[in-house]
């Protein structure tokens, strides 16, 4: 008897063992993953602060957002800005059960283990949270299993520092709507350009929708699948009582109706100028100072790193104006597209060697055609310069690797490793040569052809580009950046990056000295040719493009006409060094030789410095630097760095006027007795454009046409426009066409034209600021030539 109650209690433990002992284990494996044995969980800190990407968000001055930087495109959306459409449509769809359990659905585990997931998942948003906050599947060993209880873990965590509300921002904050668009504010600008509290309930269940398989529910590849996608979110907002059925039957019918706005970085408003920034920025934040003997980045995290701008989610706000910006651009290609470019067009019909001057080699054009195809993506990719996976260039990056009997060029970073067979030297010039589909820029859009690469570089040649710059002249605020006229076929920014020569623009640097000294803009010059002794003892005579001399003129008329003779007298009276000194003071940094050619402009500049230096003028003598950037702050709003612009004072307030009134000589015209007409290179602004306000300006056209220039000058807004090829030897053959007075005056006509429009701006066609005191210069020629002795008819003096 003994030994039967023995054998029943052994069989008892046996069962209750048998019972036990998966939760026992199963215990014990969640103790095992709790501590990290299978792979590290999160920290309490972690829990606290989890890391994810931000996307930098570049800010207008009027608020608006200009693009963003960024690893994954994410903005945080704050609870208040949730529309409750999204988040009835998330729990619906995603966790009916959301407020009921604690990060674990018991009831819908046991019916995915009964039923094999045929009848539904088990996850909770909380899990799905966890999984991408804490990327479980890559961080956790194991196996699924292994990798699902992890997620239990930290959901169950989740809930314990987290509200549900909470839980369910960060849950659309973090999730990735594909297309560039990380998170449910992104995904709202991205798809219907508008913000997640603007959402309608359609939209918001599209979007939700995307939440089970975003790739298969992508709208823009499949849209049909996606809008059956949304009704079944729809439908489940009816079965859980946050739609009514017959809402539900009306909305079900409605299509997408998706307003995509790419996010591309090479698209969109400032594309130019958002990536001159980016190189600003990263500039900005490798700045270090040495403090104590100790270096440190001058702009550092709270762990003493340098700024991510592609993941520290900081806020830049800069001094362009979205308004501006937008007038700026429309500017560019309405005068390009519609008028500038045909007409360059027509110019090279039947001539030899377009697009390209026909009075150059062929030899130069080789050059030219083999220079530009190293400069391709396509070439370094191909030479192993550049990886053709993550773009990143140099030895350092990309190694070339022999593997299994052939070369290929490895990327090193690890978080690459793209491999791509290297290419042979002798087929690189048959690969540029054969024709291949290609998608090519237009001014009526993208097309897509068939032509060989060497082709399309040819092609592309053939496009006159512009660069255009706006400014405040006495903040130095720049509010309008135009560097191309397409920066994802045209990266290159023609506002800084650029330097081109300058031509008759450079010509009011010269006469300020004479200003500064005193002369008045009515003084007579004879117009006659004015020599200078060169170091190897030559002489040099610069002429008049017409050829017009034998009478006097005013400077002002001089200045007007962009008369060569008449700035070469006034380089005389002073020197060159005198000039550069001069440029320099007015925030002109590029190399300058100080040679007497230097008074026609020969030097390279950019359109930044140019406009920066005009500024002077407006700006009562004082220059000021233009800044594109107020201030930056981090995440959380922290102020990290605020800019105020360099200033410099260069010249009396009444020596400023006087040059505003000199240059308004090239917009009202000047008149001379001698021809008995008045003229000036910039009044078609008042006869064909309409102005009638004060703008002090000046035209500038390089030899043979390769540059054309314009500066304007208004009381509050100064501007400056180059236009030409991408190589100095494509060019207009007539001067007609190719002089800035045709090429570049226009877009800032057609700019100002918008910019007076608006009145929200608050531009004023008003008259320059004189001085509060008297100015000893006489500025009527009609009392000057009363009251001064003139130098008329001394021709042997000069």
């Amino acid at each position: 008897m003994a030994k039967k109650k023995s054998n029943n209690r052994k069989y008892i433990l046996l069962f209750w063992g048998a019972v036990l002992s998966p939760f026992l284990i199963f215990g014990q494996v969640i103790l095992l993953i709790s501590a990290g044995a299978f792979g590290k969980l999160p920290s309490f800190q972690d829990l606290e602060n989890p890391k994810s990407n931000l996307a930098s968000i570049i800010y207008s001055s009027d608020k608006k957002v200009l693009g963003t930087y960024y690893v994954e495109n994410r903005t945080i959306a704050e609870q208040s800005e949730l529309s409750p459409y999204l988040i009835n449509a998330l729990v619906a769809t995603e966790d009916a059960r959301f407020e009921e359990h604690s990060g674990i659905d018991f009831r819908a585990l046991t019916r995915a283990v009964v039923y094999l997931g045929t009848k539904g998942g088990a996850s909770t948003i909380s899990q799905q949270l966890a999984k991408n906050l804490f990327k479980t599947k890559g961080n956790i060993r194991g196996g699924r299993v292994i990798q699902k209880i992890g997620e239990w873990i930290i959901a169950v965590r989740l809930e314990r520092q987290y509200t549900k509300p909470e839980i369910l921002a960060m849950y659309l904050n973090t999730f990735d709507f594909i297309n560039g668009a990380v998170g449910v504010k992104t995904a709202s600008a991205v798809y219907f350009s508008s913000t997640p509290d603007s959402l309608k309930i359609e939209q918001a269940a599209m979007l939700v929708g995307m939440v089970k398989n975003p790739a298969l529910f992508n709208p823009r590849r499949f849209p049909d699948t996606t809008e059956h996608r949304r009704n079944v979110v729809l439908k489940q907002m009816v079965k859980y009582g946050y739609l009514e059925r017959a809402k539900y039957d009306s909305l079900r019918q409605i299509p997408l109706e998706l307003e995509y706005r790419s996010v591309d970085h090479k698209e969109g408003i400032a594309s130019y100028f958002r990536e001159t920034l980016r190189f600003k920025l990263k500039e900005l934040f490798n700045t270090k100072d040495t403090i104590n003997g100790e270096i440190f980045y001058r702009y550092r995290t709270p762990d003493g790193e340098p700024y991510d701008i592609y993941r520290d989610g900081l806020k830049i706000y800069t001094t362009i104006n979205s308004r501006m910006q937008e007038y700026a651009e429309w500017a560019v290609k309405e005068h390009l597209a519609k008028d500038l470019q045909p007409n360059f067009w027509n110019d090279l019909k039947g001539k030899k060697n377009a697009p390209f001057d026909y009075r150059i080699s062929q030899k130069d054009i080789d050059h030219i055609l083999d220079m530009a195809k190293k400069r391709t993506q396509r070439y370094r990719i191909m030479t192993g310069v550049e990886c053709a996976n993550c773009g990143r260039r140099g030895e350092k990056n990309v190694q070339k690797e022999k593997i299994k009997g052939e070369y290929y060029f490895v990327c090193q970073n690890s978080d690459c490793e793209h491999e791509h067979r290297a290419t042979p030297k002798d087929s690189i010039d048959i690969i540029f040569n054969t024709p291949v589909e290609m998608n090519v820029f237009t001014w009526d859009g993208e097309k897509d052809t068939i032509m060989s690469p060497m082709d399309s570089i040819r092609y592309y040649k053939s496009f006159l580009q512009a660069g255009f710059m706006a400014m405040d002249p006495h903040t130095g605020y720049i509010k309008a950046w135009v560097g191309g006229i397409n920066n994802k076929h045209f990266a290159y920014d023609h506002v800084m990056q650029a330097k081109r020569q300058v031509g008759s623009t450079f010509k009011p640097f010269v006469y300020a000295l004479a200003m500064q000294e005193g002369y008045s803009p009515c003084y007579e010059v004879p117009n006659i040719r004015y020599c200078f002794t060169l170091d190897d003892g030559k002489e040099w005579c610069p002429k008049n493009s017409e050829n017009d001399y034998g009478y006097n003129v005013t400077l002002k008329y001089g200045l007007a006409n962009s008369q060569n003779t008449i700035t070469a007298w006034v380089m005389k009276q002073f020197s060159p060094e005198a000039v550069v000194n001069f440029a320099r003071k007015v925030g002109i940094k590029s190399p300058m030789d100080p040679v007497p050619s230097l008074c026609l402009g020969v030097a390279d500049l950019s359109v930044y410095e140019m406009v920066g230096a005009n500024a002077t003028f407006a700006n009562k003598g004082v220059w000021t630097e233009p800044i594109f950037i107020t201030r930056i702050e981090d995440k959380n709003g922290t102020v990290i760095a605020e800019f105020l612009p360099e200033t410099k004072e260069v010249m009396g307030e009444d020596k400023a006027y006087v040059m505003l009134n000199l240059m308004q000589g090239v917009v009202d015209g000047v008149y001379n007795s001698f021809k008995k007409k008045r003229t000036g290179t910039g009044v078609r602004l008042r006869f064909k454009y309409g102005f009638k306000n004060e703008i002090a300006g000046k035209t500038g056209t390089t030899q043979n046409n390769s540059d054309g220039w314009f500066m304007g000058i208004t009381p509050d807004l100064v501007s400056g426009c180059w236009v030409g090829g991408e190589e100095r030897s494509v060019r207009f053959t007539r001067t007609y066409f190719g002089q800035g007075a045709n090429s570049a005056l226009p877009i800032w006509a057609l700019f100002m034209q918008k910019v007076y429009a608006d009145k929200k701006l608050g531009y004023e066609q008003r008259p320059f600021d004189a001085p509060d005191y008297p100015i000893d210069i006489e500025l009527d020629c009609d009392k000057y030539n009363k009251t001064k002795t003139s130098i008329r008819g001394r021709f042997n003096n000069y």
